[in-house]
Formats: C-alpha cells, sequence, structure tokens
C-alpha cells in the first residue's frame, strides 16, 4: 500500500505546487481551489491502483488507502498553510475561533477528504476497473 500512498503524496504535491498554488497566490484566488487537486489527485491515484492490480480494492485496502491519503492530503495542506505568505494571520485567525471552532472545521476538513478518497476508491475505481477490463 505504501507504493499507492507515494504516488498519491506525489501525484498531489505535483499538482498542488505546479498548478494550483500558482493561482492561489498569483491570482488571489481561495484555498477552495484546492479541492479540484485533491479530487484529481484522488481519482488520478485510484486509476493507478486498478490499472496496476486489476482489481477493485477490497475493504482493508481501501481502508488504508482512504485514510493514508487523507493524512498525506491533510498534512500537505497544514505545511501549505505555513508556507502561506499571510500565514502569521491565517494563524491569528484561527486562534480566534477557539478549541470548539477549530475541532469543528478540522472534522469537517477529514470528513471532506475522506469522503473524496471513498468515491474515488468505490465509485471511480468500478469505472476504472469496467474501463481497463
Amino acid at each position: 500500500m505504501s507504493h499507492y500512498l507515494k504516488y498519491f503524496a506525489i501525484v498531489y504535491s505535483i499538482a498542488l505546487i505546479l498548478l494550483f498554488s500558482i493561482l492561489i497566490y498569483a491570482l488571489k484566488l481561495g484555498a477552495i481551489t484546492l479541492l479540484p487537486a485533491l479530487i484529481a489527485s484522488a481519482f488520478l491515484s485510484t486509476r493507478h491502483f486498478v490499472k496496476k492490480e486489476q482489481h477493485l480494492p477490497n475493504n482493508n485496502e481501501k481502508n488504508k488507502l482512504v485514510w493514508g491519503s487523507t493524512v498525506i492530503a491533510m498534512s500537505i495542506g497544514f505545511i501549505l498553510i505555513f508556507l502561506h505568505p499571510r500565514a502569521e494571520e491565517i494563524l491569528i485567525t484561527i486562534g480566534y475561533a477557539g478549541r470548539a471552532g477549530n475541532s469543528f472545521l478540522v472534522a469537517i476538513a477529514i470528513a471532506l477528504h475522506g469522503l473524496i478518497f471513498h468515491i474515488a476508491y468505490n465509485g471511480y475505481a468500478r469505472y476504472s476497473l469496467n474501463k481497463f477490463c
């Protein structure tokens, strides 16, 4: 599984750094611009898994892939926050939300990432398998 998680990390990092970070910083677009990179990276990683393994991920594989990819994506996202030119302002603003607010926002982020990867490794994996076979 580590091969597929590394593949996702590389694809997601390249998509973020090369494409969407430029759009966010140069064109001053919001962080929601990162969502298409996440979805594209999840689908590319799913397609890579199905193409290489020639089967749908079983429950154990799916669990590792979904939550491993979520951890990687969230970690890269937090790194991007610290690399942002206005990181200090972002951290001060986050501080105003309090623990409950921050916990709620992180829970929503985890749920959103999990949902995207769940859709990728369920629905898109089936689509990819039918396309390749």
